[in-house]
This record gives structure tokens, sequence and C-alpha cells, in this order.
């Protein structure tokens, strides 16, 4: 958790300025995340992440009515954080080459960084509105900076699932592997290879 909060503040400009206390919702959901990495999502208590968290009975169900809420809160925020970095990958790159790559490093940099939101979100993800409105709003930001590199030739015009798992799909499959300990090789040292391939698979061949 401490590495994921090193990472929002690094790659974001988290507004948690120092000697800015965490608030009951953000101790709620760090608390909720190591409670979910060690008991798993249907065994953790909410009694647990409140005492976890050292907030009171009000507080917790001020911001989350039940564990479902707080669960669904907590998706969104990691998703939300990994989105941002993941287009500010793509908007920092002015080729498609450069651009693809950075995103498959991203990814793998990114799991690597924070094992547990990773394993979190690799898990399986809820059907929430703000979920829904979260990844509708980056995958409209994605396809549009897909579609400019596809508009001059550089890569492939193609339907977006299908661009999203020859790009991400390697990344993902590995990096589910690893958090849940079938893969010994963090996820940033394949990075460079899966980034190649992602490259490979979906450039425009002249």
């Amino acid at each position: 958790m401490a590495e994921r909060a090193a990472t929002v503040n690094a790659s974001e400009g988290s507004d948690a300025g120092p000697g800015r206390a965490a608030s009951a919702r953000e101790r709620l959901l760090e608390a909720a995340l190591g409670r979910f990495d060690v008991d798993g999502p249907l065994a953790a208590t909410l009694d647990d992440i409140r005492r976890d968290a050292g907030v009171s009975v009000g507080a917790l169900y001020h911001h989350f009515p039940d564990k479902a809420a707080l669960a669904g809160s907590l998706y969104a925020d990691i998703a939300r954080e990994f989105q941002l970095g993941f287009l500010a990958e793509l908007r920092a790159r002015a080729g498609a080459e450069e651009g693809v790559k950075a995103g498959v490093r991203f990814y793998l940099r990114w799991v690597s960084a924070n094992r547990s939101a990773a394993k979190f979100l690799l898990a399986g993800r809820p059907d929430s509105a703000e979920l829904r409105d979260l990844n509708r709003d980056f995958f409209a930001q994605a396809l549009a900076w897909w579609q400019t590199h596809a508009h001059y030739g550089s890569v492939r015009s193609l339907p977006f699932d299908l661009i999203h798992a020859l790009w991400l799909g390697p990344a993902h499959e590995y990096s589910r592997h690893w958090v849940a300990g079938r893969s010994r090789r963090v996820p940033s040292e394949v990075a460079e290879a899966l980034a190649e391939a992602a490259w490979r698979a979906l450039k425009e061949e002249p």
C-alpha cells in the first residue's frame, strides 16, 4: 500500500501534500486493499477494515453503506489511477511505435509497483455506473489516439477490442500469473519483450 501511495503522488500530482492527514475515506480504502490482499474480498469484514483504518463505525457507514460499495469505490479509484497514468504515457509520445511500447511498459511497471492493487483489479471488476463512466472515457481517449496513428498508416485499423487484446493482452496475462505467484520474474523485467511483441502485432506493414 505504501508503494501505491508513492506511485499516486509521483505520477498524478496528488493533493496529499506534506503534513496532510489522510481522510477517513482514504484510510478505509487503503485498509480495505490490505485486507482484501491478505484475507480475500469475500472473507474480509467491514469491522476488520474499520479497525485497521482507525475510524469510527459512524465514519465507516457515512462513506460506505456496505462492503460492496467500499469494494466498488476502491476498484474505481485504482482504475482511475491506472488509466490516468496510461493516457499520460500515450500523450507524451509523438510516434505510434513509442506510444504502443510505452503503454505496455507502463502497464507492467505499474503492476510491479502496485502488486496488491493489481491483484485486486485482475480478480474481476464490479458492475458500477462510476466504473462504466471511467471506462467509457478511457477507451474513447485511447481509441482517439489510436485512430490518429491509424489514419497516417502507422498502426493497423482494427476494432478496438482486438487492438486491446493484441496490445495489452499478453501483459495482462503475464501479470495475472505473477500476482497469483505462478511467475517468478517481476512484470517490469519482461516489459521490453512484450512491448516489442505488441508493436510487431499492431504496426501497419508497408
